[in-house]
């Protein structure tokens, strides 16, 4: 037996020597290691979501979630690097690899503002994976260390994740991303502080103390002073607020927290105020004075022509559509955003905008508009919904908030919860938009028993020709229009400079006039445009996805995570060609299966329950914090239970069981409670994930028991591969929600965790029964 294996063996062999140090492999696992190392984990997931809130504001989402995935791919890369020279795992080394973690996250941080008006392409890339560089070179240290513990190890570092997803909230809440980024810079650094005061020989104390310091003075004197603070006027992005800047615009609010940076702007033209979401999709907050020239704004129109009395609005914004609603004298108005910090500005400005979400008949709540409107079953005149986007980052990457909005099933519940007069009026960007809304709305209609010519009955579109660009409004009746409103809207269009698109049985162009007339299918439009205009779905709800296929900003990331793994692999094999016996040589795909099925059942289980729950940031909140504490405590029980000598079947086939029963029962759990109280829409999230939860904290701890066997090297092995699979996971699970949607990333887990039960199966015919299988390598 090698000093690699040694290191893996029971705590009851005698002291021996660890890395200089007479200690004992259980040194690793000791209590104090353990909170060190769930301190460390708690700051590693606060900086990657900070980072995801800081790096949106100053860059757009496809390019935050294509830096932070080649990022994170660090980690795997760390514990690579101690597979390749196993000196570097050795035990005094961690304190070290931890300090160095947190204090490389502050230069990230601040190099980040400071660098965010230059074009850093990959520079950028390359800071911000320092951090993670450290943490793979911390986590595969440890946990070669003391391999056989790898389920309390595992336990406290999923713990301690769960935790730090649980803080998220409240802690970007009360600091914002930047200073919230920064202190999570400090935990990670206060990690190394406990961790070498849980090691012998007290290796480290000087530079975690020093990386702690520096952490909390950066904090503190930003929190006092705010030296450190992003230019928005000067984004390299050319975010449309750098425009609203120009010219001697002003920021007069900012409120930052877990959703976005919202930034109130008073434009340099003297325009009305705007609010603006990560410094962009910027919404109008409508002055009480001298405000005529609103009276041209398309958005008026369904209110001025069909004077409705119960009015819902979704995503209000800077609170232009409840003054719409206001001049049409609506008697009720419930409007629903997203972002708190929109109703909070327009709340703290009421005497320039007059007030406008504390009139009596205005109700504004803080959530998901179509959860709302699911639950309350209420019928409205009007439902009104004005370019609705965020453009906020988040951890999935594309599956952005504004999405879920503009799908069939969201058409459906519209249209069912309209009067039978009633019309849902959309204020759109462009053609492109249009024609996949009205394709959509058409779609809904559909579901009805109508045929395409008679849902097109049901629709009117209208445009604004000195929009920049033209600016599209649909117009969708619950009932057929009649040639009678038809021209009583188009005498007003005329009359305030708008143009009709279309007036079903009046006014037509190709290829809506085709439609009509029976010549051509909706399905042959679709099939033929250049772009996709298909409707979009819950499962598939990438509305301002036009791309066919994988979009261009996804393939380079896709290409650079080929190289990876084929490089990977050769490594791999040149590593396993020496590993007794032959069957443990497949250890890393047993690894590689595990970690594309976590991050996939991740990535789709947020996506699933996020209209359940409402608010997204409360679906991502919740989903990481149950899968990371419940996998934690799976892990413990894990190592308790189970003593097998071989990598564990029956954990990893639980797995896939419990996740095709969370796939076939969850659409009836979410349909039965739906209208129910948020807190017991909560604890039926909670309950339903727990056990696969807990089933999916077993399989990796228990496969490095096996892997420590083997000796070190194959520990870092595995957290170097599992490292690298599920950052391919995150992208590719993208790339095939896009293609297949959502559904389709949870049965691509499933099948990963029966790969890595049949990886498992296969070799417990050789490692079954064997306490300490050879191997030619793997030494510390």
């Amino acid at each position: 037996m090698d000093d690699g294996q040694m290191a893996a063996a029971s705590d009851a062999l005698p002291p021996r020597s660890v890395d200089g140090l007479r200690t004992r492999p259980r040194v690793a696992a000791s209590p104090g290691v353990l909170v060190a190392l769930g301190l460390f984990s708690s700051g590693g997931i606060l900086l990657e979501l900070a980072l995801t809130r800081l790096l949106s504001t100053l860059y757009y989402p496809p390019y935050v979630f294509g830096v932070l995935s080649l990022a994170v791919l660090g980690i795997g890369l760390g514990a690579a690097g101690v597979a390749w020279r196993p000196a570097w795992g050795r035990l005094r080394h961690v304190p070290r690899y931890m300090a160095l973690a947190g204090l490389s996250a502050l230069g990230v941080v601040a190099l980040s503002v400071w660098t965010a008006g230059l074009s850093l392409g990959f520079v950028l890339v390359g800071l911000v994976a320092l951090p993670y560089i450290w943490m793979g070179l911390a986590l595969a240290s440890l946990f070669a260390a003391a391999s056989e513990a790898s389920p309390r190890l595992y336990l406290a570092d999923l713990a301690g994740a769960g935790l730090g997803a649980l803080l998220l909230v409240p802690t970007l809440n009360a600091l914002g991303a930047l200073n919230g980024a920064l202190l999570a810079a400090g935990v990670l650094t206060a990690a190394a502080w406990w961790m070498a005061g849980g090691l012998p020989g007290g290796h480290g104390v000087r530079l975690a103390t020093a990386g702690l310091a520096t952490a909390l003075l950066l904090v503190g004197s930003n929190l006092a002073m705010g030296w450190l603070r992003p230019d928005m006027a000067s984004l390299g992005s050319g975010k449309p607020i750098v425009e609203g800047l120009a010219g001697g615009g002003r920021i007069v609010a900012t409120v930052w927290d877990a959703f976005a940076r919202t930034d109130l702007v008073a434009p340099g033209d003297g325009g009305p105020y705007r609010l603006y979401l990560d410094g962009a999709a910027p919404s109008v907050m409508p002055p009480a004075k001298d405000n005529d020239y609103l009276w041209s704004d398309i958005g008026l129109f369904p209110f001025a022509t069909e004077q409705p009395e119960r009015v819902f609005i979704i995503g209000p914004g800077g609170g232009l559509d409840i003054w719409f609603g206001l001049q049409s004298q609506a008697r009720e108005m419930v409007a629903v955003e997203v972002n708190p910090a929109s109703v909070t500005l327009v709340n703290r400005f009421a005497a320039y905008n007059g007030d406008l979400y504390r009139r009596p008949s205005v109700r504004v709540l803080v959530d998901e508009g179509r959860s709302v409107l699911r639950r309350e079953a209420t019928r409205y005149d009007l439902i009104f919904l004005s370019q609705v986007v965020t453009l906020a980052a988040e951890r999935t990457g594309y599956a952005l908030v504004e999405n879920s909005t503009y799908t069939l099933e969201a058409f459906t519940d519209y249209l069912a919860h309209l009067e039978p007069d009633g019309q849902l009026a959309i204020k759109l960007y462009d053609e492109l938009t249009l024609s996949r809304a009205l394709i959509t709305a058409v779609a809904a209609l559909e579901q009805e028993g109508l045929t395409e010519r008679q849902a097109l009955g049901h629709i009117a579109v209208f445009l604004d020709p000195d929009g920049e660009p033209p600016i599209p409004l649909l117009l969708v009746r619950r009932s057929p229009f009649t040639r009678q409103q038809l021209s009583a809207l188009t005498a007003v269009a005329r009359q305030v400079g708008f143009l009709p698109l279309y007036l079903p049985q009046i006014y037509a162009e190709a290829p809506l006039l085709q439609v009509e007339a029976g010549v051509v299918t909706f399905d042959q439009l679709v099939a033929a445009a250049e772009s996709d205009i298909s409707p979009t779905t819950d499962d598939r709800p990438f509305f301002y996805q036009f791309e066919r296929g994988v979009p261009r900003g996804l393939r380079p990331l896709l290409w650079i995570l080929g190289f990876v793994l084929a490089v990977g692999a050769v490594g791999v094999g040149v590593i396993q060609r020496r590993v007794r016996p032959r069957a443990a040589r497949w250890l890393p795909g047993y690894f590689a299966a595990v970690g594309l099925g976590f991050m996939a059942l991740e990535v789709a289980l947020i996506q699933q329950t996020r209209l359940f729950l409402g608010h997204p940031t409360l679906a991502v909140t919740a989903v990481l914090g149950v899968l990371l504490m419940g996998g934690g405590l799976g892990s413990g029980l894990a190592g308790r239970w189970w003593r097998g000598d071989s990598l564990p079947v029956l954990p990893v086939l639980g797995v896939a069981v419990a996740g095709l029963a969370w796939l076939l029962g969850w659409p009836w759990l979410s349909r039965t409670f739906f209208q129910a109280d948020l807190g017991v829409r909560l604890g039926v999230v909670v309950m339903a994930l727990l056990p696969l939860a807990l089933l999916m904290g077993m399989p990796f701890p228990l496969g490095l028991r096996v892997a420590g066997r083997l000796g070190r090297s194959q520990v870092a092995l595995a957290w170097a591969v599992n490292g690298v699979l599920t950052v391919v996971a995150s992208v590719g699970g993208v790339a095939l929600a896009l293609r297949t949607g959502f559904t389709g990333v949870l049965w691509a887990a499933l099948v990963a965790y029966l790969l890595a039960a049949a990886t498992a199966w296969y070799t417990a015919r050789v490692t079954r029964g064997t306490s300490c299988p050879t191997a030619k390598q793997g030494g510390a």
